[in-house]
């Protein structure tokens, strides 16, 4: 414990346990492990006896991770904000790029979502009957619309 007139424990900055943070945070003991596993929260202390120890900031770093998480943000990517974050340099450059990476990639997938309506409103408005090789007037409306989207190359 901290104490004042002891200035060697007043100089040294207040390590959390991980129930500590999990009680702060509102995440799992089992979740902020999966994390610090996955090296989001960088290298941790270890207690004597081998637990985690946070820093005070690392409420601060689940805060960011949960809305990062939020925003779409993989694991990998949030750790790279988190690295950026820890780092001596103002890191709001590099935040800049990756949100504006996630705002682009945000809106392909939009303009990407907006075209698949608009094929299945053609194909609902195609009224019922057989015709074409396929046998079904909607499923030739939406094979039909379909060419019109880019070729995907994953599933």
């Amino acid at each position: 414990m901290q104490t004042l007139d002891n200035p060697v424990s007043a100089a040294r900055p207040r390590l959390l346990k991980i129930g500590e943070l999990a009680a702060r945070s509102g995440l799992t003991p089992r979740n902020l492990r999966f994390y610090a596993d996955a090296g989001v929260f960088g290298e941790l202390p270890r207690s004597a006896k081998g637990y985690r120890l946070f820093p005070a900031e690392a409420l601060q770093w689940v805060r960011l991770l949960q809305a990062s998480q939020a925003a779409g943000f993989s694991l990998e990517e949030i750790g790279e904000l988190l690295r950026t974050l820890r780092q001596d340099a103002p890191p709001c450059g590099q935040v800049r790029e990756a949100l504006g990476g996630r705002l682009a990639g945000l809106e392909a997938k939009l303009a990407e979502i907006h075209a698949l309506v608009d094929i299945l409103r053609a194909a609902l408005g195609t009224p019922d009957g057989r015709r074409g090789a396929v046998g079904c007037s909607l499923l030739e409306t939406l094979l039909a619309e379909t060419q019109r989207l880019p070729l995907r190359t994953h599933p």
